[in-house]
């Protein structure tokens, strides 16, 4: 499927808009001093925005808080059926409403809904992880709806399981399914920090030759590995800007570190 000068029409705005994901996690979500910002940043935006977010600290608060234990294999959170219900109580519950009562209460109207909602994201299972999943496919006739009102959609990544019920989907990876479906131009990770440090510095750019080189000398590790290796997916998949950044962009010190595909580059050459 041709991504080339793919754009989203709504009649209510008059013609084709770029479409911007967001994937909202870290400070951004737990910092009331940056929605003023986040919102005024959505708000320059000539483009259908949508925003997914993560909250692995607020479930964490809440699993320890109720005596669930919690594990992690291969950067995904291991998720019982009693861990699956705080997960959805907090992403799309609290979490959700207070993303997007945020943004609408500093001029930006925004409306929470889950990935389970009208089968927005519907995930197969991993298998051994218990109620883990990754995307399978994206049904965006919700978010649609919300830009024909001229509202924000704010996405907790709780999806629709093969049976129907809840599944505990990654937000990077659910904002890397909704971005492909959307034929998004831009995917920004906002999160903890404000771009890939190599070398201690922050970097503004980083091709997949030093991603790859990086990532196997263990400079890129952890939960970072995992959040540049979809940023990369996302580069190879053609969507022409993406972006890991935190704090310093919506301060507007600093945008981030901008992820580049190899295909990309020579495209772009």
């Amino acid at each position: 499927m041709s991504r080339k000068n793919k754009a989203v029409e709504i009649p209510r705005f008059g013609g084709p808009l770029p479409v911007r994901v967001y994937k909202i996690g870290g400070p951004a979500l737990e910092d009331p001093a940056l929605l003023a910002p986040l919102a005024a940043e959505l708000r320059r935006e000539q483009a259908h925005v949508v925003l997914v977010h993560g909250g692995g600290r607020q479930i964490e608060r809440m699993l320890a808080a109720l005596g669930l234990e919690s594990s992690f294999v291969g950067g995904r959170r291991v998720t019982s059926p009693e861990a699956m219900a705080v997960v959805e109580m907090v992403l799309a519950g609290g979490t959700n409403k207070q993303l997007a009562g945020g943004l609408s209460a500093h001029g930006t109207p925004a409306v929470g809904l889950s990935g389970r909602d009208a089968g927005l994201i519907r995930a197969a299972l991993v298998p051994g992880l218990g109620r883990v999943g990754v995307p399978a496919s994206v049904h965006p006739d919700p978010i649609l709806a919300l830009w024909s009102a001229g509202l924000v959609p704010v996405v907790a990544p709780v999806s629709q399981g093969p049976d129907g019920a809840a599944v505990n989907v990654n937000a990077d990876e659910a904002a890397l399914a909704v971005a492909q479906a959307l034929f998004a131009q831009s995917l920004v990770y906002l999160s903890d920090v404000d771009g890939v440090r190599v070398d201690g510095l922050t970097v503004s750019t980083l091709s997949e030759g030093e991603i790859a080189a990086r990532t196997a000398d263990g400079t890129i590790a952890g939960g970072m590995a995992m959040k540049v290796a979809t940023a990369l997916a996302a580069s190879r998949a053609g969507i022409a800007e993406v972006v890991i950044a935190g704090k310093a962009r919506l301060l507007g010190t600093f945008a981030g570190t901008r992820i580049v595909a190899a295909a990309t580059a020579e495209v772009r050459a």
